[in-house]
């Protein structure tokens, strides 16, 4: 074999060698992409419970989002949700997920879904949700049940021509409205209006009405202090709006 044939097989030689490296390196590349794509684990666990009544609950859904804000001009905004996990409460009122932490661009977040508001459970979150990768995080929620308030109200003078009377109630400690609103348009009248609230809580029973005009209306409203039991409840009262 000549000198050329010597140089050109060692330099298939070479070029082979060569080409195995770049697909090694190639190959250990896409296995560290592969690792870093994956993200970290992360857990979000708690407890849900009925802490007026003292109660567990089972079955409280729990669903992990990933969410992200989409802002393509005043009238197309939006956001966008992505379910990453879920899992429900045992029967002690434990609950445990298991996910990969990777946020996949600015603006994303993760955040609990909540699954009821109000019906049947209104959950109040005993800590601030906070998910931090490679953490355990707790999430525990007091949910508990809402009662009925059911109000016989004997309606007086009522003056339906600037969009009528209104009753909802509110909790003493924070002035948090508590779900429905109930509009009385008729001038005089008695009648069974059913609103939902806290058990075993301060609540402001508030009828209320405005006079006047915008910018400047002006607020009449009158209010009854309740202490709410542990079930559905039934109050009268009656109101008449010219009084103030």
């Amino acid at each position: 074999m000549n000198a050329g044939s010597n140089n050109l097989c060692t330099y298939f030689i070479l070029m082979r060698k060569f080409l195995q490296i770049i697909l090694l390196l190639s190959f250990l590349g896409l296995i560290s992409c592969k690792k870093e794509n994956t993200g970290v684990q992360t857990v979000i666990k708690g407890h849900v419970s009925d802490n007026i009544r003292g109660i567990n609950i089972s079955g409280y859904k729990m669903v992990l989002e990933k969410s992200v804000y989409h802002s393509a001009g005043l009238w197309t905004s939006y956001t966008s949700y992505d379910e990453v996990a879920t899992a429900y409460t045992d029967a002690n009122g434990d609950y445990s997920m298991t996910f990969d932490y990777k946020l996949d661009y600015d603006g994303q977040s993760y955040n609990l879904s909540e699954q009821y508001y109000g019906t049947p459970y209104y959950p109040e979150y005993l800590q601030p949700i906070k998910i931090i990768a490679g953490n355990t995080n707790i999430v525990n929620i007091n949910a508990w049940k809402p009662i009925g308030l059911i109000l016989n109200v004997e309606v007086l003078n009522n003056i339906p021509s600037l969009n009528g009377l209104h009753v909802r109630n509110e909790l003493v400690s924070n002035n948090t409205t508590l779900f429905n609103t109930e509009n009385i348009y008729e001038q005089n009248i008695i009648k069974t209006y059913n609103l939902r609230s806290r058990p075993n809580s301060d609540i402001k029973i508030i009828f209320w009405y405005y006079t006047g005009t915008n910018p400047s209306p002006i607020l009449h409203q009158k209010v009854f202090l309740y202490h709410t039991p542990l079930t559905d409840v039934m109050l009268n009262y009656k109101v008449d709006c010219s009084t103030f």
